[in-house]
């Protein structure tokens, strides 16, 4: 049937329609590789900047602390604030050490004078302590700003990090628009081939049948036309 549909020219356009076929198989192939090739890549990206955003977070967490207490101890969270930075800076391991140790020496001083209970010495702790308090709180609340200068910084480096994942996103974006419009712009292509492989089989089919027709009117009238 092949090799009389070839002699009869009915196989005209079959192979069109053929190679469009297959290729509408490659454009679809396209598709699907394309698409996994962009979602490899940006998971891999989308990873690697949640890494780096990570990295920032316990500077970011301590800066927010520092903030809050920062804020605390200037009052502008009313008493219960400024309570909560008094008692944090009280019970913080340098003030406690550097009391002790002056209260200590200050004791010792007293003892060896024979004045270990007198009032004066009692009025000598605690001058010494609000000393110890003025000067140390100074020096607290500047480590403080330095922490919130540094979570700050972490912060940006946070957002840094949020405005490349955003680019990622646009980036693949575009790369699933563009091969989206490129395989729509492909498959547009197989269309025509494939209705110009059909037009041409239905021509020569027509043609066939128009051939056979004329000849059978031929013989019918005895070669009269």
């Amino acid at each position: 049937m092949g090799f009389l549909s070839g002699i009869l020219g009915l196989d005209a356009g079959k192979a069109v329609i053929k190679a469009s076929k297959k290729n509408d198989e490659l454009l679809t192939g396209l598709e699907t590789k394309g698409n996994q090739f962009i979602d490899t890549g940006e998971k891999k990206s989308e990873g690697a900047l949640n890494s780096a955003i990570g990295v920032y977070d316990p500077y970011a967490k301590a800066g927010t602390g520092a903030v809050n207490m920062y804020s605390n101890a200037l009052g502008l969270n009313g008493e219960a604030g400024n309570a909560a930075a008094t008692g944090a800076f009280q019970t913080g391991p340098g003030y406690d050490f550097a009391l002790k140790q002056g209260e200590q020496s200050a004791l010792r001083g007293a003892s060896a004078a024979g004045m270990l209970n007198s009032g004066n010495t009692l009025t000598a702790l605690n001058e010494y302590g609000q000393g110890v308090a003025n000067q140390e709180y100074g020096s607290w609340l500047d480590r403080l700003n330095g922490l919130t200068a540094t979570g700050m910084n972490a912060a940006a480096g946070q957002a840094n990090g949020y405005g490349g994942l955003a680019s990622l996103y646009q980036g693949t974006t575009d790369d699933r628009l563009g091969l989206a419009s490129g395989v729509v712009q492909g498959r547009m292509g197989v269309n025509n081939q494939m209705a110009s492989g059909q037009e041409a089989n239905k021509a020569a089919g027509a043609g066939l049948f128009g051939n056979i027709l004329s000849g059978g009117m031929k013989l019918a009238t005895g070669g009269l036309f």
